[in-house]
């Protein structure tokens, strides 16, 4: 048996657990996994894979947390890259254009961060990166969310133009 779309003209394949561009229940539940890891202080045993943001709300003024998946981390720096895969309208990416982000936890580390919003070139390289030390996992996403194979650099670089890409470090250097 075949899924719906697959060979019908005019009709596209539903991505894996019925996602889509802009986040439905399912892959908000998804994505959010991580969170209670994080307010339970476990957040350490998702390593560098995933990490904390907490940012202001724009309209309330009160904090908010978010979890991205870090797309490169540098342990000398302690710089880590997220992007946001949902573009940038997500209310995250909003927030901390309007105030920086009050506060980032990966691993076990925890620091007031600066952040920056990586150019298109930057961000092709940080997620050529990640797709070269991690395949399965992109191909996993890439799957999940229904998005093209991002296999060669030109879908690479057509992907990021849509989603921002934010790096943040420390706003003091870190010892170690």
């Amino acid at each position: 048996m075949t899924s719906l779309g697959s060979h019908q003209p005019g009709l596209r394949a539903t991505p894996l657990l019925g996602l889509r561009r802009k986040p439905g229940r399912l892959a908000l539940a998804l994505f959010r996994l991580p969170l209670p890891l994080y307010r339970h202080r476990w957040g350490w045993l998702l390593g560098h894979t995933f990490l904390l943001l907490v940012h202001t709300g724009r309209r309330t003024g009160k904090p908010r947390a978010t979890v991205a998946m870090t797309v490169r981390y540098n342990p000398q720096s302690h710089e880590a890259v997220v992007c946001s895969v949902w573009g940038p309208h997500t209310d995250w990416i909003r927030n901390i254009r309007a105030r920086p982000a009050l506060q980032i936890q990966i691993g076990r580390e925890v620091f007031t961060p600066t952040q920056r919003f990586l150019d298109e070139d930057e961000s092709v390289a940080a997620l050529a990166d990640f797709r070269r030390k991690h395949p399965n996992r992109l191909r996993l996403v890439t799957r999940i969310l229904g998005w093209p194979n991002l296999d060669n650099d030109a879908t690479l670089r057509d992907f990021v133009r849509n989603r921002p890409f934010v790096a943040f470090r420390p706003e003091t250097p870190t010892a170690g």
